[in-house]
């Protein structure tokens, strides 16, 4: 009798394993993206998976229900049609506890969209592999990374979401991330970047959040802003950007969130045109704005908060912004030059709130 040599066994068993799973109507992860798996778990100190378990059953530990800040589970595609195997498209690991770095393995698993490692304790720096993969979402928020950002990333041309904030990333922002014709959120807040905002980054026109604050960048806001006209949120807050605040930023019809503080390096400069009629949140604070309050803000029938704190506006307080009391609005002008006799609407307006905290 032939003897089978220990390859073969192993082949022909994965072999029968994938016909039994069919006739019994069950699909099972591809038995490289399992490998793919055991060393991603591995690299991120994460001691729960148990590949004895088939990934993609659905099943602990590789779904387990949690609450809404948390989230352990592992999604799979078994209707793409190059085979019969199930294929990983997304991990979350939310809130895990993990300690260990960002995972090089996850080229492993060619069908990947999705990563998402929120808060745990990862170190270390992301992976120049990643470059290769067909990730849409990246979030890594609230860990603690370092470095800069690969240049690599900007070959990731599916990517339509990238979450960086509250790490500690340094060094200036890679101009290849101007690659990314398809990213909408770019969220880099609270990390160590410095230098200025690369030209390519204008070529981001699919953006619609963007947040850079709590970083050490330089230079001044630049005008290719305004080539992001499908914005919603724009984040500028003590960002180490200097003023003064483009006029382009009146192209951003889009905005219903706009936050720019402390410009504290740039000039005196008039209010900026934001008529923007969706904006609810307007905070220009210490953005050494030097002019009077501008009338078309009595038309921002939608704005709910509202300020323009520590700049140097000057003038009354106009009556016709009496309509920012039509829907509940916090409106904040401490720090300023303005004078004049409080108008009355202001005054029963307080009155008011204080009569319903009692």
């Amino acid at each position: 009798m032939k003897k089978i040599t220990p390859s073969q066994f192993l082949f022909h068993s994965l072999l029968l394993l994938c016909f039994t799973s069919l006739a019994f109507g069950q699909n099972i992860t591809h038995p490289d993206e399992v490998k793919a798996l055991k060393d991603i778990g591995n690299t991120l100190g994460n001691k729960n998976w148990d590949t004895n378990i088939d990934p993609c059953s659905n099943k602990p530990p590789w779904n387990v229900t949690m609450d809404k800040d948390k989230a352990n589970y592992v999604r799979c595609n078994c209707s793409i049609s190059i085979d019969s195997f199930c294929h990983v498209v997304s991990i979350m690991l939310k809130t895990q506890n993990l300690t260990g770095t960002l995972p090089p393995e996850l080229t492993g698993l060619p069908h990947l969209e999705e990563i998402d490692l929120t808060r745990n304790y990862l170190n270390g720096t992301i992976p120049v592999a990643w470059g290769s993969s067909k990730l849409r979402i990246i979030s890594l928020l609230g860990n603690r990374l370092t470095g800069p950002i690969p240049k690599e990333i900007g070959n990731i041309t599916t990517l339509q979401s990238l979450v960086l904030e509250f790490n500690q990333f340094t060094g200036n922002i890679t101009p290849d991330l101007g690659n990314l014709s398809n990213l909408e959120r770019l969220h880099l807040t609270s990390n160590n970047f410095t230098g200025e905002l690369p030209e390519t980054l204008a070529k981001l026109t699919s953006l619609r959040e963007l947040r850079l604050n709590d970083n050490n960048f330089s230079g001044r806001i630049p005008s290719f802003i305004q080539r992001w006209t499908n914005l919603e949120i724009l984040e500028i807050q003590g960002s180490g950007l200097s003023g003064p605040i483009p006029s382009e930023i009146s192209f951003l019809n889009n905005l219903n969130d706009l936050r720019i503080t402390d410009l504290i390096n740039g000039s005196d400069s008039t209010f900026p045109q934001i008529n923007m009629t969706k904006l609810e949140t307007l905070i220009l604070r210490n953005c050494q704005i030097r002019d009077e309050l501008p009338p078309y803000l009595r038309n921002m029938t939608d704005m709910k908060t509202l300020d323009l704190s520590f700049n140097k506006l000057s003038g009354e307080i106009p009556d016709t912004f009496e309509n920012l009391l039509s829907i509940p609005t916090r409106v904040y002008l401490t720090g300023n030059l303005l004078n004049g006799t409080l108008p009355m609407w202001v005054a029963n307006g307080v009155k008011s709130k204080k009569a319903k905290s009692m």
